[in-house]
C-alpha cells in the first residue's frame, strides 16, 4: 500500500495545487466525457429521477439530469482542491447562516447528532463547520475498499481539526469523548442494508427504507438533532442552514427524529434537485421482500 498511497498522494497533490478556475475547466471536459461517452450509472440517474418526480416534464427531468452530471464533475474536482484549501478559501466559500443554532447547544455543554444528505459538497460542509462552531466535530463515513486512497480521504477530512471515524467505531469514540461537546455528522439519506435497524417512509414518492442508527445515538446520548441544508449559490460558492430538529430526544416518539430528518431533505431536493448523489441506488430495498424490524 506505501507505494501506490504516495504516488496517489503526489497526484492529488498535483491535482489540487492547481487554481478552481483551472479546474472547473477540467470539470466541464469529464462531463463531456462521463455524460456523451462513458454514461457512467446514467440508467440509474434516469430510473431514480423518474421515481422521485413523477410530476414533472421529460424536458424537465432531463435538465435536471444533464445539472446533475454536470456538478459531478464540478464536486470531483473540489474534493480533490480540499486536500489544498485554506482555512480563509473554506470561509470565502461556504457561508453558515446560523452557526448560533450549533453555539447556543455547545453552551448548555450538549452533544449534538448532525444529519445532512448527499447534497452540494458535504465535505467542504463539515470544515465550515469546524471553523464556525464550538463543538468537536466527528465525520462519520464508511470505508474505502481502496486503503491507500481511504487514508487519504481520512486525512482530507481531519484538516481544521475535524476527526473522521470510520462507522464501527462511532460508539467508542463517542464514549471515549464525552468530557467535552461534540457533534456526530451522518449522511443520513444512503440505502441501509437488509440486516440493519431502519424504518420505512414515504421520501420522494417512494416507500424508502431510513436509517434509525442516529435517532439512536441521540437517544442513547441525550443529544440535540440538528440539520443542515446545505445549498449552491453559485459554482465553488455554498451556503448552510441550519434546523434544530430536537433538544430533548428523549421526549421524541419512535421514528420521530428519523421521519423529520428525510421531510427536510426532500424540501432541499425538491428546490436544488441537481445537488444529489442520484447515482446513488438509494431504492434497493423493498418493503415488500425486506420487512422492517426496529422497534422502540
Amino acid at each position: 500500500m506505501r507505494i501506490s498511497y504516495w504516488l496517489q498522494k503526489l497526484g492529488i497533490a498535483f491535482i489540487s495545487s492547481l487554481p478552481l478556475v483551472v479546474l472547473y475547466v477540467l470539470a466541464d471536459f469529464l462531463f463531456l466525457i462521463n455524460y456523451f461517452v462513458i454514461g457512467y450509472r446514467k440508467h440509474v440517474v434516469r430510473a431514480n429521477l423518474l421515481k422521485a418526480f413523477p410530476d414533472r416534464s421529460k424536458k424537465e427531468l432531463k435538465s435536471i439530469e444533464i445539472a446533475f452530471f454536470r456538478y459531478l464533475s464540478d464536486q470531483l474536482v473540489e474534493t480533490f482542491k480540499t486536500f489544498s484549501m485554506t482555512e480563509s478559501n473554506v470561509l470565502e466559500r461556504v457561508e453558515v447562516l446560523n452557526p448560533e443554532v450549533m453555539n447556543a447547544i455547545a453552551a448548555k455543554g450538549q452533544h449534538v447528532v448532525h444529519l445532512l444528505g448527499h447534497h452540494a459538497n458535504w465535505e467542504w460542509y463539515a470544515k465550515a463547520l469546524a471553523l464556525r462552531t464550538q463543538h468537536r466535530l466527528f465525520f462519520v463515513y464508511k470505508p474505502l475498499n481502496n486503503k491507500g486512497f481511504n487514508l487519504l480521504m481520512k486525512e482530507m477530512r481531519e484538516r481544521f481539526g475535524v476527526k473522521a471515524v470510520a462507522m464501527k467505531e462511532v460508539f467508542r469514540t463517542i464514549d471515549a469523548n464525552l468530557d467535552r461537546p461534540h457533534a456526530s455528522f451522518f449522511g443520513g439519506d444512503q440505502s441501509p442494508m437488509a440486516h440493519n435497524r431502519f424504518i420505512w417512509m414515504p421520501f420522494m414518492h417512494q416507500p424508502t427504507a431510513v436509517y434509525l442508527g442516529a435517532e439512536d445515538i441521540a437517544k442513547k446520548y441525550d443529544a440535540a438533532v440538528v440539520f443542515g441544508k446545505m445549498r449552491r449559490v453559485k459554482r465553488g460558492f455554498y451556503t448552510i442552514e441550519l434546523q434544530l430538529i430536537t433538544d430533548t430526544p428523549n421526549e421524541t416518539a419512535f421514528g420521530e427524529i428519523t421521519k423529520a430528518h428525510s421531510r427536510l431533505l426532500e424540501e432541499l431536493l425538491e428546490e436544488q434537485p441537481q445537488y444529489w448523489l442520484w447515482s446513488h441506488k438509494r431504492w434497493k430495498l423493498q418493503p415488500d421482500k425486506h420487512p422492517s424490524h426496529a422497534t422502540a
